[in-house]
């Protein structure tokens, strides 16, 4: 148990089928009233930090950061009340619940996500992930804007958790964004990535991961795949 998986969790475990995209644009209203301008920008590999800054561009970085919480409380609290929606239309991807159950007697497993932590946690709990994630060694969206920066994060959290010192040599990010794979490189981890969002192998494989696969479907190519085997 010296290994440290990150699992991104949108498009790489899970889908909620648009919810938690209509709960974010919410949230986003909510916080600016009816007369500011609210972006269109895509979320693929995005924390939610960066999202609101896209998708508020006339407001200054500086109100943005001094209302991130106020911005969660109103985010989480819409995904708390699609709760019953979340549980009925979110789809966890074939293979996930098999590749996490194989994998957990070889590491220690948490998310590497973009979504700040309240909404990882709301996401995970409606679809049964939670179990076989532990949320308190991870690194998520209201840590920091820029998901090159969540990585050493969640080591740091790990090693807390586990009392030990996780090196990038023990840590693996697996996910399906371009982003996914540029936060493991820039903190010298393995590369695991998948196809099950909005990017194809072709588009994946330009990046350059250590691994890329179409999806989780074979655990066996999976676990090899994560540990290097």
């Amino acid at each position: 148990m010296r290994r440290l998986l990150l699992w991104d969790i949108d498009g790489t475990l899970l889908s909620t089928d648009g919810i938690a995209a209509n709960a974010m644009r919410t949230a986003l209203r909510q916080l600016v009233g009816p007369h500011v301008r609210i972006e269109r920008t895509s979320y693929a590999g995005k924390t939610d930090w960066q999202i609101v800054r896209e998708s508020l561009p006339s407001v200054d970085e500086a109100t943005i950061q001094s209302r991130l919480q106020e911005f969660i409380a109103l985010y989480t609290a819409e995904l708390t009340a699609q709760r019953e929606a979340l549980i009925a239309r979110s789809t966890v991807f074939a293979g996930v619940v098999e590749a996490l159950h194989a994998l957990s007697p070889h590491a220690y497993q948490a998310p590497l996500t973009g979504n700040v932590a309240a909404a990882a946690r709301i996401k995970l709990e409606c679809t049964g992930l939670l179990r076989w994630l532990d949320v308190e060694a991870g690194a998520y969206g209201d840590d920091h804007f820029d998901r090159l920066a969540l990585p050493p994060i969640a080591a740091g959290r790990a090693r807390e958790r586990y009392r030990y010192a996780f090196t990038p040599a023990d840590v693996v990010i697996i996910g399906d964004t371009p982003r996914d794979i540029a936060c493991g490189r820039s903190f010298g981890a393995r590369t695991v990535a998948v196809a099950t969002g909005p990017f194809s192998m072709a588009e994946l494989a330009e990046y350059n991961p250590d691994v890329l696969l179409p999806d989780l479907r074979d655990t066996v190519a999976v676990v090899e795949a994560v540990l290097g085997n």
